[in-house]
């Protein structure tokens, strides 16, 4: 890093007050360059440093008569949100030391002006205008050693296609080892529920070993194990709440590669078991074996691209609320950034035993131009909810216009329905909110609409 210090000089003689303004402002600069320079002894630090930010809007609509709960309720809602996320990266090229941030300033769905947001003292001087805590978003330090590189801090995570995790933000001491050319192990340490100091019985930590690389040119591999401790066995209902996966093991891993030139193939899987966690329900939170699963065709022909998947959950086996399903109101909601037409959740029961969910669905996308593409899919979900001994099959639709209108600007405009099914549940999303006591949609079908704006650079 280097100072310049440049000056520019107007014509003619310099008054004197203005030759001592002068004067007064070279000795401050003269000073805190000195004192700069101290800092920055030799040899120079050299620090390289990448800023970048992420905008998105969107506006958004549901209707369905399972909203309408009475009571001044209704059957339709719609709101607009946005996010605004700025990063910033500070590499230090001695060391190869690096810290990667991440601050969240806005991320949630408009109220007005005045969102209620208390501080200590009422007065200031904009009281209309009080929002919401800036947020972290990411934070870690990391460190190589040889070919090993260590992480610290608050990390992103996506795993198995976003099947397992999807976008979400860990805790986390993670270590990458290369093992070879083609293959990597991961070793890490979470921590997600450490809030009450004295009194946790789980603090929701876990370990995890993981696998990935090469199978051939071109077919690729991973496998994922996770152990969450064995902190507390017995029920929910004690306080503080214990963490529902308490001594899971959980075993996630996929295979993908190219079928010739005819098709791209996934396959992919989740296996939980052996939770100490009891819940209202039979066998739930992972207590006896819980497994899920999907397989997807993908390929192109032409300016289309099409894609074909087969998605599934047995015993309450876990699927990410961010897999990409086709479908705007089945799962399809990363983590991190809220979908606010994701209405139901597949995967989501936590291990509830002959709780099992099957979707079947295709997508076609045509590439009106390099810049402008329509996609459309059609799918079916079936339910079979053993809570109350109910099963039930529900059409899926989908369509999506998507314009990509510079490198740094891309719009969209989704629009979905979901048929009525009395065996199961919404589930809803952050943008929309709980869907408690309005979540069965056994006598009618869900429809949303969302126009989409994202920037990045």
């Amino acid at each position: 890093m280097a100072l310049k210090w440049t000056s520019n000089h107007e014509g003619g003689q310099a008054s004197p007050a203005r030759s001592q303004l002068r004067t007064s402002i070279k000795a401050a600069a003269i000073g805190s360059a000195i004192g700069l320079g101290t800092l920055m002894s030799a040899p120079a630090m050299a620090l390289k440093t990448d800023f970048g930010m992420e905008y998105r809007a969107t506006a958004f609509a549901v209707q369905s008569d399972a909203f309408d709960g009475g009571s001044g309720t209704s059957e339709t809602d719609n709101g607009i949100g946005h996010l605004i996320r700025v990063k910033a990266n500070f590499l230090d090229e001695d060391t190869g030391i690096s810290v990667y941030t991440s601050v969240e300033l806005a991320g949630d769905r408009w109220t007005g002006d005045d969102r209620k947001y208390g501080t200590t003292n009422p007065q200031g001087f904009n009281t209309s205008s009080r929002g919401d805590n800036v947020r972290l978003d990411l934070g870690y330090v990391q460190i190589p050693v040889g070919h090993t590189i260590f992480r610290v801090g608050r990390q992103a995570t996506s795993y198995n296609n976003c099947f397992l995790t999807c976008d979400d933000r860990r805790d986390r001491v993670l270590m990458i080892q290369p093992l070879n050319k083609t293959t990597t192990m991961v070793l890490g340490y979470d921590r997600r529920a450490d809030t009450n100091t004295f009194a946790n019985q789980d603090n929701g930590d876990m370990v995890l070993l993981g696998v990935t690389g090469k199978l051939s040119e071109s077919w690729n591999a991973g496998l994922l194990f996770v152990k969450w401790m064995d902190n507390y066995d017995g029920t929910v209902a004690y306080t503080p709440t214990p963490y529902a996966l308490n001594g899971v093991n959980l075993v996630s891993g996929y295979v993908t590669g190219g079928l010739g030139d005819v098709a791209k193939a996934t396959l992919g899987f989740n296996h939980f078991s052996d939770g100490k966690v009891e819940g209202a329900a039979d066998e739930q939170y992972f207590t006896d074996q819980s497994p899920s699963g999907y397989f997807r065709l993908e390929g192109d022909v032409g300016p289309m691209n099409w894609g074909v998947q087969y998605v599934t959950a047995r015993d309450g086996g876990l699927i990410a609320p961010g897999f990409d399903t086709y479908s705007s109101l089945i799962n399809s909601n990363p983590d991190a950034t809220q979908s606010a037409t994701s209405m139901y959740r597949m995967g989501g029961t936590l291990g509830v035993k002959d709780y099992d969910e099957d979707l079947v669905i295709g997508k076609l996308t045509w590439n009106v131009t390099d810049k402008f593409a329509v996609t459309g899919a059609v799918g079916q979900l079936s339910v079979d909810n053993a809570l109350i001994d109910a099963d039930d099959d529900s059409m899926v639709y989908d369509l999506q216009f998507a314009y990509q209108v510079n490198k740094a600007l891309r719009t969209w405009l989704s629009v979905g329905m979901l048929e009525k099914n009395k065996a199961g549940t919404l589930s809803g999303n952050g943008l929309i909110g709980s869907l408690s006591g309005m979540n069965t949609f056994a006598d009618d079908d869900v429809k949303a609409a969302s126009l989409n704006m994202t920037v990045n650079f």
